[in-house]
């Protein structure tokens, strides 16, 4: 049947919920809502930011799976702009992907299917990478026409086989069954769907209809009727929902089913079932699938005035179908975009506040982070050098403080341009700055000397005739025991020694 089932524990309560809940939108709906706000509440309670998010993220699957796909897609969407966490972002391409699937727009929503399940690895919950591999299984097979990429699909089976979790097992093998039924492949359909009537007999409780509508439409096409009537009747009667388009969407493949036995009155009164329910809960194109199949039954009756209004009735509808669809994805790239732009406003403004007016180089505050981060990643090599302009009160003094800013902002450029792609500079204070040099010892002294070089030899007397600038500079490595004091402390003890030395120098 598959690899053996794979339970790995929970790391929390959080991470438990999270697995029921996704697992459970592919069996029922009722109460998940609820209970993911729950998991919202108790995760900011605990300052769990990651869970909360995720819990957001079921609710705005629900909402695309429920017939809000413009709601599901801006959480989701708002929940990528803000969220740094790996896990948040890959489910949140999940879920834009699929209300952009719903939407019909399959070009951008497979993007989204392959980052969602992309960016997930080996150690991460199980549930979820399965959950994605399905989502990207069934959206790469509805842009191929003509035949079917099987590999997607069995790479979510075998994880789903892992899990052992039967209503994610019956969903990899409903999409992977009909996308065969649907590209003629009716052997490979078969054989699927009776995979899934298996299962749903081994877990003892029945598929959803969706699922039940897939089974039917399969056996239907291998002249199985009678078994796939017995099937849309449990399922209606019995089975749970999980996408407001599966009840209307059996009804139809019943009707179908009827008309094609010569009982076009009951074919008729599912039809009208149908219509009820689509238009109770707005599901507008299964209604106009129903109107186009409601216009052939009267046709077959004879009644071709109402065939007539029907049809009429039914070309409106699609039309107006389309025309949402097209609203709806346009207002969502809207919405996309002023996110975007939020996002962007945010990363401008911490760039601003992390940034030295005058030079345009790192603040001290930046400067202090960047040291840190690199001390506790351990990174290697890397060298810091303190670099502070010679005699620069006398800049000041004898040329007035604008020629000092002036020279302050072109020793900025020429750091910037000096420290090298890897490089970083910052401002450290009046006169004194800090390079990061991710070099060797060897290498961190030979740039250091270009930038002294190029201080002195800069022509500053357009700045102010007879203007010289020289820097002083007092560079090392880090060691593995050191701290931010230390590493400073070091630097500066050995720019102390280029000052004293004679200035325009650099000590290591």
């Amino acid at each position: 049947m598959g690899e053996a089932t794979v339970r790995r524990p929970a790391r929390n309560a959080f991470e438990a919920e999270l697995i029921a809940l996704v697992g459970a939108v592919y069996a029922s709906h009722d109460g998940l809502a609820g209970r993911a706000l729950v998991l919202e509440r108790e995760a900011l309670a605990a300052g769990d930011r990651e869970y909360a998010a995720l819990a957001r993220l079921v609710v705005a699957d629900l909402d695309n799976r429920g017939g809000r796909q413009n709601q599901g897609i801006r959480d989701a969407q708002a929940e990528l702009s803000a969220a740094a966490d790996r896990l948040v972002v890959a489910k949140a391409h999940a879920v834009i992907a699929g209300g952009l699937w719903r939407l019909g727009d399959n070009a951008e929503a497979v993007k989204h299917a392959y980052e969602a399940d992309r960016l997930l690895t080996e150690d991460d919950p199980l549930v979820l990478r399965v959950d994605h591999a399905v989502i990207l299984a069934a959206q790469v097979n509805d842009q191929r026409l003509g035949r079917v990429s099987h590999e997607e699909y069995r790479v979510a089976q075998r994880l789903a086989d892992r899990l052992g979790h039967p209503d994610l097992i019956i969903a990899n093998l409903n999409n992977w069954a009909w996308s065969c039924y649907r590209e003629g492949d009716q052997p490979m359909a078969l054989r699927l769907a009776r995979r899934m009537e298996e299962h749903s007999a081994q877990a003892g409780h029945p598929m959803n209809t969706s699922c039940a509508d897939t089974v039917a439409r399969v056996l239907m096409a291998d002249g199985q009727t009678g078994r796939a009537t017995r099937v849309l009747e449990d399922a209606l009667a019995h089975a749970p929902s999980t996408d407001v388009d599966a009840v209307p969407a059996c009804l139809i493949t019943f009707a179908e089913i009827r008309r094609a036995e010569g009982d076009v009155p009951g074919a008729l009164a599912l039809l009208e079932r149908c219509r009820e329910l689509t238009r109770r809960d707005d599901v507008p194109e299964m209604d106009a699938i129903a109107l186009r199949l409601l216009a052939t039954c009267h046709a077959d009756l004879g009644n071709f005035e109402s065939a007539y209004r029907e049809m009429v009735e039914f070309h409106q509808a699609w039309t107006a179908r389309r025309t949402e669809q097209s609203e709806a994805l346009t207002s969502v790239t809207q919405a996309r975009f002023a996110i975007d732009e939020a996002r962007r406003d945010r990363e401008r403004f911490r760039e601003l506040a992390e940034r030295d007016a005058l030079t345009g180089l790192w603040n001290r505050r930046r400067s202090d982070e960047h040291l840190a981060a690199v001390l506790a990643a351990g990174v290697t090599p890397m060298a810091v050098a303190l670099l502070d302009l010679d005699h620069f009160k006398k800049v000041n003094d004898t040329f007035s403080h604008e020629a000092g800013d002036c020279v302050l902002r072109h020793v900025g450029d020429l750091l910037h341009t000096l420290t090298g792609p890897d490089g970083h500079a910052a401002r450290h204070g009046g006169e004194e700055f800090v390079l990061y040099l991710p070099l060797d010892p060897a290498g961190a002294l030979k740039t250091c000397e270009r930038v002294r070089a190029a201080v002195a030899a800069h022509d500053w007397s357009e700045i102010a005739p007879g203007l010289r600038v020289t820097t002083s500079i007092g560079l090392t490595s880090l060691r593995p025991d050191d701290d931010a004091r230390t590493v400073l402390a070091r630097a500066d003890a050995r720019l102390y020694a280029a000052k004293k030395g004679g200035r325009d120098q650099v000590r290591c």
